[in-house]
């Protein structure tokens, strides 16, 4: 099997990053797995996206994080 440079950047960089996720602070970890999404979300738009749209497509992430859970939050409140 043949695997390219890209990928192998990537395999390389997953393993460190097992590696030195002990003894990691929660910003470190959090950065680490933003690092991986980032790497995924450009593979999965095909590779060499612009920053600017990667990070927009970041910001929609997160934007929807906190709308998803404000709306759990308020379900839980309509509950009691």
């Amino acid at each position: 099997m043949k695997v390219s440079k890209r990928q192998l950047r990537r395999i390389i960089k997953e393993e460190k990053a097992k590696i030195l996720r002990e003894g990691q602070t929660q910003e470190e970890a959090l950065f680490t797995a933003l690092d991986q999404y980032v790497m995924v979300l450009d593979e999965e738009m095909g590779y060499d996206v612009p920053r600017e749209q990667l990070k927009a497509e970041v910001l929609n992430f997160v934007d929807g994080y906190f709308e998803d859970t404000e709306q759990a939050a308020d379900y839980a409140a309509d509950d009691e």
